[in-house]
Parts: C-alpha cells; structure tokens; sequence
C-alpha cells in the first residue's frame, strides 16, 4: 500500500483569491518552487498537508478530507504532486530521525528511489586511518553505509587527534582502528563497523582486506605509497572502484576515483605526475623513495587540520554518490585540487597510460 509523504523540509501555503478568484499554492525547498493556481487551496493546505506523513495511503487521505475535498479532486491533485516528485512515497524503514535532512536531500533530487537502502546494504572498506581517515569514516557511518572495515595496523600518533580532534588526546598510543571504529559505532549505532588492525604486508593482504567490498578509499600517506599500489592492484583483480585522497602540504588532492578496466588506474595517475612534473628526472627519483619508505610520516608532514576534513568529506561524498547513484561520480579519471592558501580549485583529466604495468592488458 503506498503510503504518501510531504518531506518535511517542503514549505507549502496558500494566497487567498487574487481578482479573478483563483487561489494561489506555494511549494517551496532549497532547490525548487512551484506555484499552482486553482481552487480549494485552502482546504488543501489545512485539511490534506497535515496528513502526507507517511503513515496514510491515498484512500485514507481522502475518507478523512471528503467533507471538504473532491475525492477525484484531490486524487489529481496529489498524482500531480506525486508526478512533480513533490508527494514522495513513504519508505518503509525511514531510519534514524538523525539521518531526516539526507534522506530530504535524496527525496528532492531523486524522488521514488530508495537511495538510503542502497548505502544500508553496501560494504566500504577504508584503508589507512591518519590524516583524513578518521573523519572519513565517520561521515560515511553517519551517512548510513551498512559496513564499515576500518583498516590500519598502526597506534594513534599525537598528530592524528591534530587532524581528528574528536578522537581525543587520551587515544595517543591505543589502536588507531579501534578508537575510529569505537567513534563511528557511538555515532551511527545502526552501522557495522570493522576494526582491523592486522599489518597489510602483501598483495595477497590486501585483496583478504578489500574482498567483498563495494568500494575502497585509501587515505594513505604518501610514505604508504608502496601499500597504495597493492591496494590498486588488488582492486583491479577483484574489480573494485575506488578513490585516494592525500595531504600534501598546502594542497588538498582527491582522487582519482577508479573504476578498473574504464578507467585511468592508480599507476597510470602515478606516472603522469611525474612526467607532468617541473623536472621529471627529480620527480622519478622522489617516487622511487616513497616506493621504498613503507611509513607513514602524517605525523610531521606539512599540513593543516582543515586539509583533513576537507579531504575526508570531498571523498565521501564521491563514494555516497557512487553507492547510491545520487549523482555520477565526479572524479572517475580526474583528481581535484584544493589550494589551502586562496581555496583556488582546479580539476585535472587522468588519462590511461598504455603501457601502465598495473592496468594495461585489463
């Protein structure tokens, strides 16, 4: 039984009749508005809007108003509603009241689907858990992703509760997926959230961690570059999508979003950096390094608190888009750039390189 909704971030009201005698019906959100003229406005606004709650179908609406409305009436007139994505129908799990101005979000830009199930019923699995990992997390728990796997085998560094503050200054030396996973249970209760802590050695590591994912994002540091190239290698094999984002001193660079054998992958993105670079000899020589460096160096990097959060909820926000179809990912084979010092942003195409040794024959 549909069971018909007015979001309640909707405004509606009445003028009464202008010289011709026709009434006039405001609807009214962030993103849109619609006027209707007409009769019997007022009754609609008094009698009918108080019961698009949810709880009623069309048939109840209308034995509870026919003193006042046309049944045939006001059936037009909500399928008119219904058709403008104004009346949505009432999902049958609405969900914590927390989640209520997404789930209007989602009513607005994409009426009769049900994007919050599809984050309910996905798996993210994030890997590395300084810098903009922490936040990361969090905002994807409270966005309602059903699973959770925080990856990270390292303990909380004094640097770490600089760019999470909320993990507090008591978390130094504990378990960095414990107290993210511990912080994201608290906030989302309906989220399950993984805790994994065991050391990434290898490919094959990393494909146990990432296996039944729907998405990955790796928020690694840049001494974690060798880790990040097992994690784009293992989501090529299994076909994962995923993204990166990264601190590097007075920038901000999410991305790119990958989407094996459609896309520029991780390498591919690595190896035009370098070429790109002001002197590509230099830049060969630096990648080799952080190849070899196998550390996360987060915690003396250069780097702004801000940075972290803008990262952490830029990348989020591609991945709910992906999971949800809410929008088409925005980054799939292109980075953002956001420069902490005058917030300039720039968007960068990355273009497969034929003869990437990670993707080329995918």
């Amino acid at each position: 039984m549909q069971r018909l909704l007015l979001p309640s971030h909707v405004s509606v009201w009445f003028d009464p009749p202008d010289e011709d005698g026709d009434e006039a019906l405001h609807i009214v959100s962030e993103r849109r508005s619609l006027t209707l003229k007409g009769l019997g406005f007022r009754e609609l606004c008094e009698r009918v809007v108080p019961l698009l709650d949810g709880t009623r179908s069309l048939d109840d609406i209308q034995a509870q108003a026919s003193d006042v409305i046309d049944a045939e009436d006001l059936a037009e007139t909500l399928d008119l509603l219904l058709a403008q994505g104004v009346v949505v129908e009432a999902p049958d799990e609405p969900g914590p009241e927390r989640r209520l101005p997404q789930r209007n979000l989602f009513s607005d830009l994409a009426p009769g689907e049900d994007l919050q199930r599809r984050l309910a019923t996905a798996t993210v699995t994030v890997i590395g858990l300084g810098g903009a990992g922490p936040a990361a997390v969090l905002a994807l728990a409270a966005a309602g992703v059903g699973t959770l796997r925080c990856h990270d085998a390292l303990a909380v560094t004094p640097a770490d509760t600089y760019f999470s503050p909320f993990l507090g200054v008591e978390a130094v030396g504990a378990s960095r997926a414990q107290r993210v996973a511990a912080q994201a249970r608290a906030a989302a209760p309906d989220c399950e959230v993984l805790a994994l802590d065991t050391p990434l050695e290898d490919d094959e590591d990393v494909r146990r961690a990432i296996a039944g994912s729907d998405y990955v994002l790796c928020c690694l540091d840049a001494g974690q570059l060798n880790l990040a190239y097992k994690v784009n290698r293992a989501c090529l094999a299994l076909h994962v999508r995923w993204i990166a984002c990264a601190l590097s001193g007075a920038e901000v660079i999410v991305g790119p979003a990958i989407d094996p054998g459609r896309s520029a992958c991780f390498m591919c993105y690595r190896m035009r950096a370098v070429a790109c670079a002001g002197n590509p000899e230099h830049a060969f020589v630096h990648e080799r390094r952080l190849d070899r460096r196998r550390s996360d160096d987060s915690d003396r990097r250069e780097n702004l608190v801000f940075g972290a959060g803008i990262a952490a909820n830029l990348a989020g926000n591609e991945v709910l888009n992906d999971l949800s179809g809410l929008a088409a990912p925005a980054l799939v084979g292109r980075i953002l750039t956001i420069r902490l010092t005058d917030l300039a942003i720039e968007r960068h195409a990355v273009l497969r390189k034929p003869d990437c040794p990670a993707c080329h024959d995918r």
